[in-house]
């Protein structure tokens, strides 16, 4: 659509040269109402012109308020996982996304991951993710690895549109994972109802030991 506004303009523009041209070569410059028709013609070239910024700053505003469902995978999230995740940064909704890979990644177990090839809604902010492997083991497999691909989805008006992204895990390479050991504390403390568990059957066990002993 902005492509044709665009052409559109310059035909205009083209047209209103031409027939500048025409007026000049058949009419003469000495005709007073050629001097009059080419001076509209010139403040119709300039008002096109001038609009050109304004067309842009419309086009840089519909930008910024359309929505932006980006794949990639996420290391951080969870301890330990590495995930393919699908998040909306823009600021509306994302509609009937559909992911179209060049290459498609595998989960740890070398099945083709397609959990996410098709999203219907995404608010704001909103994610969705599905599991690729234990990080470290599948960062260091993925390392040189780049996947390339599409995603289609529709705005909040139903209009089509289409995005580029790379996935990759190149930039986890050489630097730390997590920022701070919270999500490590947080994986550690999933463990204390189990401990527990087993501590209660110990003492129960215990108890029961010592009552057989005793009678």
């Amino acid at each position: 659509m902005r492509g044709m506004i665009r052409a559109l303009l310059f035909l205009i523009i083209l047209a209103a040269v031409s027939l500048i041209g025409f007026l000049l070569l058949h009419r003469g410059p000495r005709e007073s109402d050629v001097w009059a028709a080419i001076t509209g013609l010139l403040a119709v070239i300039t008002a096109i012109i001038a609009a050109f910024p304004a067309l842009r700053v419309v086009e840089l505003q519909e930008d910024s308020l359309r929505p932006r469902p980006t794949p990639y995978f996420d290391v951080s999230s969870r301890y330990s996982l590495l995930q393919l995740r699908v998040k909306n940064i823009g600021p509306s909704v994302a509609y009937d996304m559909r992911l179209r890979w060049k290459s498609r990644p595998s989960d740890h177990m070398g099945n083709a991951i397609t959990a996410l090839d098709e999203i219907p809604v995404l608010l704001p902010g909103e994610s969705v993710s599905t599991l690729v492997g234990i990080s470290v083991e599948t960062v260091r497999k993925y390392a040189t690895l780049r996947f390339e691909g599409e995603i289609e989805f529709r705005d909040e008006n139903r209009k089509r549109m289409r995005q580029y992204f790379v996935c990759t895990t190149q930039e986890h390479g050489k630097r730390l994972v997590y920022d701070e050991e919270l999500p490590k504390t947080l994986y550690e403390l999933q463990k204390i109802p189990g401990q527990l568990e087993r501590i209660k059957e110990a003492l129960s066990t215990a108890a029961e030991g010592g009552g057989e002993r005793g009678a």
